[in-house]
């Protein structure tokens, strides 16, 4: 129960939490607060609460899979049905992705082939496979060690080949595109120094998120998939029978704190980015994952404070359904239908409190109307 809901209250923020918290703060006057910034992303180095969302999706991915995985084991299921439903989950997300964007529109070179949920597809299996094939935990983690040394280890030793041609590009969507990442430098972790970049203008088809780079990348796979794997291990001890409730809150907790000295010792060579997913990202990441879900976890499993959850759970049993429909229903135009009078009874701020929330309550609805109904999209 409380992996439904940790996962909902982070897909509320993508349904409009965030712009929700950022319209309240303006309507006290505190605009420019701290609690408004951090509803945004960093522009390149650093790590706010909104950089959380993505990645902890992907480490809830990684917790629900023991589950899912014992569960086709105790239907009989083969390995090979195993692996094979694994495809179809992987090809499913994939074809999602691509559907959010101009899939339908045929205009094949505007196809971003990577995408939020290609990532967490291809992540998540990574880690599901190596958990299926290598039963020890510690091999894991240390595999998983060994992948964010080595994706430091590129970014740290290797500068994109093509830095200097971008620097000096004459292309206008190019040069501006460089213009607007030039006080993050130029060295290896840069927006045009970075290995990573390179990689995807060489070998990535399509087009890319920002023109010659892309967040989500081919080189981004080799450090996300040791984030979905701590979601694994994390799931393997949620099932586990051989420790209390409580006990299994402080080894979550110790987790996420041993993540986050990692973070700060590793800093200072390695920059927590969230764009090229460097190996402190990850862990940041992590530990703020750890913590959320040992929370959750305690309040909702082992204390059994449940009934303050359920608008988290239902957003959280049917999370891909609004993040697909959001893409193509209007939610927004909704709102407007049936708050608007609500949104003119003050000024133009409150008005702006007032529509968002009444989209999140038409989608919340929407959502619930489904749960009602026993209805939910599972890839």
């Amino acid at each position: 129960m409380s992996l439904d809901a940790l996962r909902g209250a982070d897909m509320f923020f993508i349904m409009g939490g965030a712009s929700l918290i950022v319209a309240l703060c303006s309507l006290f006057g505190a605009q420019d607060c701290w609690l408004a910034l951090q509803m945004k992303h960093v522009d390149w180095h650093g790590f706010r609460h909104h950089d959380t969302i993505f990645p902890l999706f992907l480490f809830l991915a990684g917790v629900s899979w023991p589950f899912s995985y014992a569960s086709q084991i105790a239907k009989g299921r083969s390995t090979s049905a195993i692996l094979l439903k694994m495809a179809f989950r992987v090809a499913a997300l994939v074809f999602f992705g691509l559907a959010t964007a101009d899939f339908f529109a045929f205009k094949v070179e505007k196809f971003r082939y990577d995408s939020v949920l290609a990532h967490i597809a291809v992540c998540w299996a990574g880690a599901a496979l190596l958990s299926m094939f290598v039963k020890s935990w510690k091999v894991r983690l240390a595999i998983a060690g060994g992948l964010l040394v080595a994706h430091w280890a590129a970014l740290f030793f290797f500068t994109a080949p093509d830095a200097a041609a971008l620097l000096a590009s004459s292309d206008p969507a190019v040069a501006k595109k460089v213009a607007s990442y030039a006080a993050y430098g130029t060295d290896s972790f840069s927006f045009t120094g970075n290995i990573a970049g390179w990689i995807d203008r060489t070998f990535m088809p399509g087009r890319l998120h920002e023109e010659i780079f892309d967040p989500d990348g081919l080189l981004a796979k080799v450090s996300g998939i040791p984030l979905a794997m701590m979601g694994v291990l994390a799931g393997e001890l949620l099932r586990s029978k051989s420790f209390s409730g409580n006990r299994k809150t402080l080894l979550l907790l110790a987790a996420g704190l041993g993540a986050l000295v990692l973070t700060f010792c590793w800093k200072p060579w390695c920059p927590v980015n969230k764009k090229i997913w460097t190996s402190t990202f990850v862990l940041a990441s992590a530990a703020y994952a750890f913590f959320a879900l040992a929370l959750f976890y305690w309040i909702i499993d082992v204390r059994g404070w449940r009934r303050w959850a359920f608008f988290f759970r239902v957003i959280g049993m049917n999370a891909i359904t609004i993040y697909l429909t959001m893409r193509f229903v209007q939610f927004r135009a909704m709102s407007n239908f049936f708050f608007s009078g609500v949104a003119g009874l003050g000024d133009g701020t409150w008005a702006k409190v007032a529509l968002i929330a009444g989209q999140i309550l038409v989608e919340w609805l929407f959502l619930w109307w489904l749960y009602r109904k026993n209805t939910f999209l599972k890839v």
